[in-house]
């Protein structure tokens, strides 16, 4: 699928990009072949970068194919005020900011929003695959440019079913989808969707929360695969409960004076109880009776 996204996001760019060369606006250049050296420091990122990480191994590793054979594609920006916005190339100008170089060759374009965004999606899924996650939160970011979600899809060449598969993320627990933005990959669509099918059928609980967190555990460890994630949820949900011993039943005895029943004492697992009526022990007794219990809890009979 990824694929696919990439050839038709490859698509609507150059849609986009005839569209802009057959226009008639004026322009301080030639549209899209303004090769110039730009200072690294006037370079703003672009705000609808899809990737969430970039591994430092393999920013030296393009580091040092840079310092060693130059930088074979200049990266693309637009004006953006009295400043540039990156449109495609962060990895490359991470890179000389490693090298600790100070300018770097970039091709100036003109850009709209939706143009820039389409662009960022286009160059990561066709350099680097982006993970589903990554994708899902990009498509959330650029929706606003569009009128509806359904123009959203149209643009990109989705199909609304397809393009909801990457909003499932967003049915996760948020601690699930901090851990998730540390390591994107490690959840496709297809799983996040058979996930959220379940939660959306599961009440809310205290066991619910149990078994995504070990489940989740399982999964970055390697001990659980991805697609198997939801079935492990539904299965330690299913597991009966551990029996608990009943308490025990209360045993009670009924307390009477001169053949009359006056009260009664009872115990349970928690608790001795004692009830007399009202008026059957004088103030003396009761003194009498507070004076035993005492002496019984102190030992002392």
């Amino acid at each position: 699928m990824a694929k696919n996204l990439k050839e038709m996001l490859a698509r609507k760019l150059a849609e986009n990009n005839q569209r802009h060369r057959e226009s008639s606006q004026e322009a301080e250049f030639e549209e899209g072949r303004q090769h110039v050296r730009l200072a690294l420091g006037v370079i703003d990122p672009n705000p609808y970068q899809p990737r969430r990480s970039f591994p430092l191994d393999e920013l030296n590793s393009l580091a040092s194919s840079i310092a060693e054979a130059g930088l074979l594609q200049p990266i693309t920006v637009r004006r953006h005020e009295d400043r540039y916005q990156l449109i495609a190339g962060e990895r490359r100008l991470k890179a000389h900011e490693l090298l600790g170089k100070t300018s770097i060759e970039a091709i100036v374009v003109p850009s709209a929003d939706a143009d820039l965004a389409v662009l960022a999606l286009a160059e990561n899924i066709d350099r680097q695959d982006l993970a589903d996650f990554e994708i899902g939160l990009a498509l959330r970011r650029i929706e606003s440019l569009f009128p509806s979600k359904k123009k959203l899809a149209e643009s990109l060449g989705l199909n609304r079913e397809d393009m909801y598969r990457y909003f499932a993320f967003e049915a996760l627990p948020p601690r699930l989808r901090s851990r998730l933005e540390k390591a994107p990959r490690l959840l496709a669509r297809s799983a996040a969707t058979e996930l959220k099918r379940l939660l959306e059928q599961t009440p809310a609980s205290v066991e619910l929360d149990a078994a995504l967190d070990q489940a989740w555990d399982c999964l970055e460890q390697g001990q659980l695969e991805q697609g198997k994630l939801a079935a492990f949820v539904a299965r330690q949900l299913a597991q009966p409960e551990v029996s608990r011993p009943l308490p025990s039943p209360r045993q009670a005895w009924k307390l009477a004076r001169d053949g009359q029943q006056v009260g009664s004492m009872s115990r349970d697992d928690k608790h001795v109880i004692l009830k007399l009526k009202a008026g059957v022990l004088s103030d003396d007794e009761i003194h009498q009776l507070e004076q035993f219990v005492s002496q019984l809890l102190s030992h002392e009979v």
